[in-house]
């Protein structure tokens, strides 16, 4: 099993103990995600010294007014081989951190950075369903989406999830499908295809049922895969599978999942 969006660095917890629960729940790799420049010579460490960690690092909009130019964001996205993803990036219009404008032209910006180093991009969008498609397609039309992209930490309507797949973008779920009030959140990901599916925790944030007032932490991914598996009616066994192989595609990663290409 893969968690494919967390934020490593952030848990107030031993890192060797938490990847050793990792791997005695079945979770064989992370995406640790680095969300603004003071994160980023820490996930470098973090590579450094678990080998079986890939990274990603981008401006996430509640950042946007720090964001450093394209060329110091290629120069630290092609720093090491096993950071593999750019982001989080998007738009949050939840608590408006940062002006509206300015989280649409730093998004804009790490589409282009994304295009540019060749990886696939993370898209955080929150309340702000309607701007992000504007912004995608405009995109798309100017070829910038090559390398794919992943709606991580999906909360989105049913049409951004018809728009993103239509873009051929992968959909993650997080513990939020196992909270009681994510029947919307549920329904939309049983429409989703099954080769279009990533699970993640986002930890150290929301974690699932039953871990709810606890610190979020990789191995609790498998909570979040039981109730994926269930609403797509399929086994735990086919939704590692499905989530497992959909990664290393989407991130280009061979098949022994120990290198990027």
């Amino acid at each position: 099993m893969i968690d494919s969006h967390c934020h490593i660095g952030l848990n107030l917890v031993d890192i060797t103990g938490l990847l050793m629960r990792a791997q005695l729940a079945g979770v064989q790799t992370m995406l640790s995600v680095a969300c603004y420049l003071p994160e980023y010579a820490a996930l470098l460490q973090l590579l450094d010294k678990y080998p079986t960690l890939y990274g990603a690092f981008g401006i996430h909009p509640e950042y946007s007014g720090s964001c450093p130019t394209k060329e110091a964001l290629i120069s630290k996205l092609m720093a090491h081989p096993r950071i593999i993803g750019v982001g989080e990036t998007g738009l949050d219009y939840h608590y408006l951190t940062e002006p509206k404008e300015k989280q649409r032209h730093v998004f804009e910006q790490q589409i282009e950075v994304a295009h540019a180093v060749k990886k696939p991009i993370i898209i955080h969008t929150r309340d702000a369903d309607e701007d992000t498609i504007a912004i995608l397609e405009s995109a798309d039309k100017g070829g910038l989406l090559k390398y794919g992209g992943v709606m991580h930490c999906f909360t989105g309507s049913q049409r951004l999830a018809e728009y993103a797949l239509k873009l051929g973008f992968y959909i993650s779920a997080s513990g939020i499908i196992t909270f009681k009030m994510a029947d919307e959140v549920r329904s939309v990901f049983k429409t989703i295809p099954n080769n279009r599916l990533l699970i993640e925790t986002d930890s150290p944030y929301l974690a699932p049922v039953p871990y709810r007032s606890k610190i979020n932490e990789p191995s609790y991914i498998v909570k979040t895969a039981e109730k994926l598996a269930e609403i797509k009616g399929v086994s735990l066994e086919e939704i590692d599978r499905i989530t497992t192989s959909n990664f290393m595609t989407l991130f280009k990663i061979e098949e022994e999942g120990t290198h990027a290409r």
